[in-house]
C-alpha cells in the first residue's frame, strides 16, 4: 500500500480528539482546555466508561455547552463494558475518529492553549508521519521505561491512513491492556505499543519541547506506570510484528 503524501492532510479538516473517561473529576477541565485551543479547529468525542454517566454532572454539561458556544463538535457515548473497558472504549473512539489527524486524550491531561496549533503546524510540514507529542509535566516516571526515544503521550497527533487505522483496530480488538480490569491472554501497554509501532512502520515521530501538557491527578503520580519491563518488551515486540506484517 502506498503511503499518502503531504497532500493527504486536508487543511480544512479538524483534528479529531477522542477522550476515554472513567469519570474523573478533572474531565471538565480537560474539555475546557481543548475548547479554548488557539486557532486550530477540533472535533471532540467522549466515550464514558464510568458507572455513573458523566453527562449528568453540571461541570461536564457546562463544559459541553461552552463547546457548543465555541462551535466545537463534542460527541458523547456511554458504554457498559467492564472487563475490557479501556480497549473497547478505544475501539468505539476509533469508530468516530476517521480523519487523517487523530488524537487520544486522557481525562486528566490538560493541553497548553497553543499546543494543538504547534503540533498541527509541525504535522502540516511533515506530511506522512507517525506521531508528534507534547511534553507532559507532572507525569511521574511514565517515560523512563522508554529512554532515549520519542514516546507517544496523550494529546499527541497521530497520522491515520488506512494502514494505521487497520492496525489500531486490530490491536484494540485482539489485546488486553494493563488498564483493562480483566482480559484473556498476555497484557500489553498501549504507550509502549504506539511508541514502537510507528518507527517500525518507518514513520517519523517527535516529541516537541515547545508543546506542553499537564497531568492534573497529582495523587496518581507516585503509582502510575509501574509497568514491568516484560510488559514493555512484549508490547514493543507485538508492535514490530504487526508493522512487519503490514509492510510485507
Amino acid at each position: 500500500m502506498d503511503s499518502p503524501t503531504s497532500d493527504a492532510i486536508d487543511l480544512d479538516q479538524p483534528v479529531q480528539v477522542g477522550i476515554l473517561t472513567e469519570g474523573k473529576p478533572t474531565l471538565a477541565m480537560v474539555l475546557v482546555g481543548l475548547v479554548l485551543q488557539e486557532s486550530q479547529p477540533l472535533d471532540i468525542y467522549i466515550v464514558d466508561t464510568a458507572e455513573s454517566a458523566v453527562i449528568k454532572r453540571d461541570d461536564v454539561v457546562f463544559a459541553m455547552r461552552l463547546a457548543f458556544d465555541r462551535g466545537v463538535h463534542c460527541g458523547y457515548e456511554p458504554i457498559k463494558e467492564r472487563n475490557r473497558a479501556f480497549s473497547v472504549g478505544r475501539l468505539r473512539l476509533l469508530d468516530e475518529l476517521r480523519g487523517t489527524l487523530i488524537c487520544f486524550m486522557d481525562d486528566d491531561i490538560v493541553l497548553d492553549p497553543a499546543a494543538v496549533r504547534k503540533l498541527y503546524g509541525w504535522a502540516r510540514q511533515a506530511g506522512t508521519f507517525g506521531f508528534v507529542s507534547p511534553v507532559t509535566k507532572n507525569w511521574g516516571n511514565a517515560d523512563s521505561l522508554l529512554p532515549g526515544r520519542p514516546h507517544y503521550s496523550p494529546g499527541g497527533l497521530i497520522y491515520q491512513d488506512e494502514t494505521v487505522r487497520r492496525l489500531l483496530q486490530e490491536y484494540y480488538s485482539t489485546t488486553s491492556d494493563v488498564l483493562d480490569a480483566r482480559g484473556s491472554g498476555e497484557r500489553l501497554w498501549e504507550k509502549a505499543f504506539l511508541s514502537e509501532l510507528f518507527p517500525a512502520l518507518g514513520r517519523e515521530c517527535q516529541v516537541r519541547a515547545d508543546c506542553l501538557s499537564y497531568h492534573l491527578d497529582y495523587r496518581e503520580r507516585p503509582l502510575r506506570y509501574r509497568i514491568d519491563d516484560d510488559v514493555v518488551q512484549a508490547s514493543m515486540a507485538h508492535a514490530r510484528r504487526m508493522a512487519a506484517s503490514a509492510r510485507s
